[in-house]
């Protein structure tokens, strides 16, 4: 048995006839529904037996993995396994972070071997029943890289991390810059660093409630009197500051945390999604121009 990384271009044919053969004419999958126009987008693989081609399997750039085919002939050989497991070693060659992929329910304890995990609700999918399964390949994010809106438990990390890993521009737009997330070694430690990397890296903290870090001893504060040409600081006026509804930190126009004001465990991240990145720089930048220096903030105990 043999498996190796095929192109649609070349091996068009004997992928197409592997997959015919089980999908459309065995499983009766309707024709427009198997050839959906991913295909020269995709990377694909091609198990042979003797040069005999009997299985195949394709991942999309987003980590979508999809079309595993064996025919039927060869089941039960580990032909799916060695077409797996070619996949997701490409995959972490690619450093992507996780990789899913829609089971048929028959196939969910197959995947469930690798490390593959359900989630959501059973569907159907050309009248087969389906779950959704993913495997995480690593547990951290990159910046501009991993998208995709997920909960955060731990929020100083999550700041830490994508601090760290910006490079340009970092806005910060928080109530109190609550001292367990922003006055804490590793962050202020990300900050400085980011704030020493080059002339044209910006930090910008927008703070809603200036008169709650009067006498604190804030070290970010501290840090921002030492470097203050590269982290500016602002306060919101005392009318406005009582319409936001969330604070954020947007990372390299690319990164995002928000956390919901009213509610001091709701927090979310999302490591690339520049639309939404965009949408609160918007927000940012307009509430930026409304606030000022505030003269509490230099005569802070610090």
């Amino acid at each position: 048995m043999n498996v190796i990384e095929a192109s649609w271009a070349q091996d068009q044919a004997q992928l197409h006839a592997i997959r015919r053969e089980v999908f459309v004419e065995e499983q009766g999958v309707p024709e427009d529904l198997e050839w959906d126009g991913e295909d020269d987008r995709a990377h694909h693989w091609l198990a042979t037996d003797n040069g005999e081609p009997v299985g195949t399997v394709r991942m999309l750039r987003d980590g979508h993995i999809g079309r595993m085919a064996v025919r039927k002939p060869y089941r039960s050989k580990g032909v799916g396994k060695d077409l797996l497991l070619r996949v997701i070693r490409h995959a972490k060659l690619q450093n992507l972070r996780e990789v899913w992929l829609n089971a048929q329910l028959s196939a969910v304890g197959f995947y469930e071997q690798f490390g593959f995990v359900t989630y959501g609700p059973e569907f159907m999918d050309a009248g087969i029943a389906h779950r959704s399964m993913r495997l995480t390949l690593r547990q951290d994010f990159i910046l501009g890289k991993d998208s995709g809106k997920h909960a955060v438990t731990d929020l100083e990390h999550t700041v830490a991390s994508m601090v760290s890993q910006c490079r340009r521009q970092l806005r910060i737009f928080s109530e109190s810059l609550d001292p367990s997330v922003y006055d804490n070694d590793t962050v202020r430690s990300a900050l400085s660093e980011l704030a020493r990397l080059h002339k044209s890296t910006e930090i910008r903290i927008l703070v809603l409630r200036p008169d709650q870090l009067t006498g604190r001893g804030h070290r970010l504060l501290e840090l921002q009197q030492r470097l203050n040409t590269s982290i500016l600081l602002r306060a919101l006026p005392e009318d406005q500051a009582g319409q936001a509804e969330e604070e954020f930190l947007v990372a390299d126009n690319a990164g995002l945390i928000v956390s919901k004001r009213n509610e001091p465990n709701a927090h979310w991240a999302d490591f690339s999604n520049r639309p939404s990145a965009l949408n609160y720089i918007l927000q940012f930048d307009m509430l930026w121009n409304l606030a000022q220096e505030d003269p509490r903030l230099r005569r802070l105990s610090l």
